[in-house]
């Protein structure tokens, strides 16, 4: 059996969000879970989890840098 995956995978990829955000201003959900290989739902609790504290705004299919 494989190990679950620890907390700094989710930081990892959460950071890489942020990335592409400042790098682009907008991220769409399908191109993040294809560049980070994970499933769109995985994307969508990342980005769920910046918006709660603030970092981005959810957009429609992905995530916009707030104003």
């Amino acid at each position: 059996m494989a190990p679950t995956p620890g907390p700094e995978l989710s930081t990892a990829r959460r950071e890489h969000i942020m990335r592409e955000l400042r790098t682009h201003g907008t991220v769409a959900v399908g191109a993040l879970a294809a560049q980070l290989g994970v499933s769109a739902m995985t994307v969508r609790r990342d980005v769920n989890a910046l918006a709660a504290k603030g970092l981005l705004v959810r957009v429609h299919g992905g995530a916009a840098l707030p104003e």
